[in-house]
């Protein structure tokens, strides 16, 4: 966020006579005032707080357009409420605005008393109207009883205070009628008849619905409002920027699971702020774990189609293991889940073992589904015929051999010759090897299609439920002729005969350790993963690391007519260490005679896999792995990579 949070903080405990006096007001305050300081930090903070003998109705509406109104364009402005909600009759001359009659109010600690009232939701309605035309992101927290006809339980204190049956003169609302007292004024006609808020670009997240009451409960020794408690958890245990839709996720189980028949809602009248961070970016951005809840329709967790969670591939799935909410990931998981459906903004899975619905737990990636690559051949019929039967006794994880028109929809294609076999990708003019003959050629041919298959599948490899930023190792790939960034192509020439140099760097932007690995795929279809020692390097909070690299057009290929190759540079960050030396495999050639077999399946020398991440990265190479055992340690991670063209012009 470029500018700053403004907040007022209302909490009020000490009613006086005959409103009931309640115990977690003050608390919520000053647990929202704490998790402010400690998530947006006090160089960025604008807090005002009244609780108590201070919340009167006109310290509370001086306050609110005094100090909120001082947010620009740039800001924030946070109005948080804990104390009685409730209701009083709407004089006539709102009725237009009011179709019941009733207006919903928050209970100051004056209100009843003799000349004051309660802060009508349209009064209120009116001073955020006039804060929120700055152009700042204004949000309203509301932890408080907002109807009258809500069920009571005698074993929860509500904050709900009786209707102030005192007739009220239109004149006594704020800033609704003009100096003239001719009909409502600006802010009255800007209100949405029945809400807090006026139409506009902000958010309201109130305690429970208009029919419901909201409950204060025990926490940790202490009285809270229940929507305070799990608000606060919410963004305490979450290491990232949760949404209003994260954030209603999360205080719902939470609410749900200490009072019943409260159930909090949120109210936008663009329904676009639903998926922007949470106090509109005011808390800084680091990660935060998928999530695993259980709703209606049973088990999910907030990741989907959108996020890029692949959808199951006959019996292979996304698979995950599950941890508490706020604990460690280190040990044995609770429970292991897999993903039966992929809908577009969750993922509903099954359980290994039973867990409690009430909580939310925290989920974390182990395997993802990888389908084959589709190989379209063509072309002879003895040659097709006996190349898939080659591919029957190989890999089938990695290659799918089309049927009649799935060739059209290939990622790799096969002529079948008299001399052999060619091997070409859609879109490609030139072969991707010379022509595969001689002995053993189709053995020969699908070991080369294997090796392509490996090198797509791994340029490909994403993880779609990290909650690693960006920029959590910033990559900076640069040259005398510039410099670029993750997603970027740095182009780099040959001066005469000798090669191009470059530089890599790695930063660590994140207050947390991390390890890194830089993967070089070439074009030619090699991996080499020797950038460092040990494979991956450790890089501490704030630490970087440079590579000196040099890039290359083979002479071989550069005679043969090649005059530019293109290296994809891949960056795998994790939070554990981790080994990819596994991935290496050399530049394709299969001029030479097979080095295993003909018939032998190339799955046996896999590695043991110590990590989640080490598993999806062995995917990429076999499926053939077997479930996750839920023993290995598990990492967050995540892959971005950068593209070098070296151009080698012939002289």
């Amino acid at each position: 966020m470029a500018g700053r949070l403004y907040a007022l903080l209302v909490g009020i405990d000490a009613y006086p006579s005959p409103i009931p006096p309640l115990s977690g007001c003050v608390n919520d305050v000053d647990g929202m005032a704490g998790l402010l300081r400690e998530r947006v930090g006090d160089a960025a903070l604008e807090l005002a707080v009244l609780t108590d003998a201070e919340a009167t109705r006109a310290a509370v509406a001086a306050t609110c357009a005094r100090h909120l109104g001082r947010a620009g364009p740039e800001d924030v402005a946070l109005f948080y409420y804990s104390g009685h909600g409730s209701q009083q009759a709407t004089p006539e001359e709102l009725w237009d605005l009011e179709p019941d009659h009733r207006n919903e109010t928050l209970v100051c600690v004056d209100s009843r008393t003799e000349g004051s009232w309660d802060l009508a939701d349209k009064e209120l309605a009116g001073l955020l109207h006039d804060i929120a035309s700055t152009g700042c992101h204004t949000l309203v927290v509301l932890d408080c009883c907002h109807a009258g006809d809500g069920t009571r339980d005698a074993d929860d204190v509500v904050r709900l205070a009786p209707p102030d049956p005192r007739p009220r003169p239109a004149s006594t609302f704020l800033g609704l009628f003009p100096a003239s007292g001719d009909g409502p004024g600006e802010a009255a006609r800007a209100t949405r008849s029945g809400r807090w808020t006026p139409a506009g670009r902000h958010v309201l997240l109130a305690a429970c619905r208009s029919s419901e009451t909201a409950k204060e409960v025990t926490v940790q020794g202490r009285q809270r409002g229940a929507l305070s408690a799990a608000l606060e958890a919410a963004v305490l245990d979450t290491d990232g920027r949760p949404s209003y839709r994260d954030v209603l996720r999360l205080v719902t189980a939470d609410v749900s699971s200490r009072v019943r028949d409260q159930h909090p809602q949120v109210e936008t009248a663009d329904a676009t702020e639903l998926d922007r961070p949470f106090l509109g970016g005011a808390i800084p951005s680091t990660p935060r774990p998928l999530t695993l809840s259980c709703l209606p329709d049973g088990w999910s967790i907030d990741s989907g189609a959108v996020h890029g969670v692949p959808a199951p591939i006959g019996d292979d799935t996304t698979e995950l293991a599950v941890y508490p909410l706020g604990g460690e990931t280190s040990g044995s998981p609770l429970a292991t889940a897999a993903v039966t459906k992929v809908l577009p903004d969750r993922s509903i899975v099954t359980l290994t073992a039973s867990l409690d619905p009430a909580f939310v737990y925290r989920a974390v990636v182990t395997s993802i589904p990888l389908e084959p690559v589709l190989v379209g051949v063509v072309g002879d019929s003895a040659g097709t015929a006996a190349l898939r039967k080659a591919a029957d006794e190989a890999d089938q994880t990695l290659l799918d051999l089309a049927e009649g028109t799935e060739s059209a929809q290939a990622d790799l294609l096969v002529e079948a010759t008299a001399d052999g076999f060619v091997i070409t990708r859609p879109g490609v003019t030139r072969p991707l090897v010379p022509v595969v003959e001689g002995d053993a050629r189709e053995e020969r041919t699908i070991r080369a299609l294997e090796q392509v298959a490996r090198w797509l599948r791994l340029s490909a490899l994403a993880n779609p439920a990290t909650r690693l930023p960006d920029d959590a190792v910033r990559i900076e790939v640069g040259s005398g002729s510039g410099a670029v960034r993750a997603r970027g192509t740095l182009t780099v020439a040959y001066a005469g005969s000798a090669p191009p140099r470059f530089t890599v760097r790695l930063a660590n932007t994140t207050t947390h350790p991390l390890w890194a690995a830089l993967i070089d795929l070439t074009e030619t279809y090699g991996i080499f993963t020797d950038a460092f020692p040990a494979g991956s390097v450790a890089l501490g909070p704030g630490e970087a690391t440079a590579l000196d690299l040099v890039g290359q057009v083979a002479d071989a290929l550069w005679q043969a007519g090649t005059v530019s190759l293109r290296d994809q540079l891949m960056v795998v960050t994790s939070t554990i260490e981790f080994d990819p030396r596994s991935l290496e495999q050399e530049e394709l050639d299969v001029s030479a005679a097979p080095s295993v077999s003909p018939g032998a399946t190339r799955s046996a020398d896999t590695p043991a896999v110590t990590s989640n991440l080490e598993r999806a990265l062995s995917g990429t190479r076999t499926r053939r792995l077997g479930p996750s055992t839920g023993t290995a340690a598990v990492a967050d991670w995540r892959t971005d990579s950068v593209f070098v063209v070296t151009n080698r012009p012939r002289l």
